[in-house]
């Protein structure tokens, strides 16, 4: 695995580290409903340090979205 998002998402949604990449999407994973993107959520806030604001959350529905957002947070990702 190459990253920490990596290692949060296989941990947490139950998907191989082979299908992580920036275009994954929340639609796309059948592990990652509602109640699993907020483990995946907690997970991020505890692992990186930072706390989410309800608009966050909403948009981190893709890798992608979650690295923008972790940027944004100062996390260099």
């Amino acid at each position: 695995m190459n990253t920490k998002i990596d290692e949060i998402l296989v941990s947490t949604l139950h998907i191989s580290p082979a299908d992580i990449t920036d275009q994954l999407t929340m639609s796309e994973v059948e592990t990652w409903d509602s109640l699993q993107h907020m483990d995946l959520i907690a997970s991020l806030e505890q692992a990186f340090g930072v706390e989410f604001t309800f608009e966050e959350i909403v948009s981190m529905q893709s890798v992608a979205e979650i690295k923008r957002v972790l940027n944004g947070k100062g996390v260099d990702v």
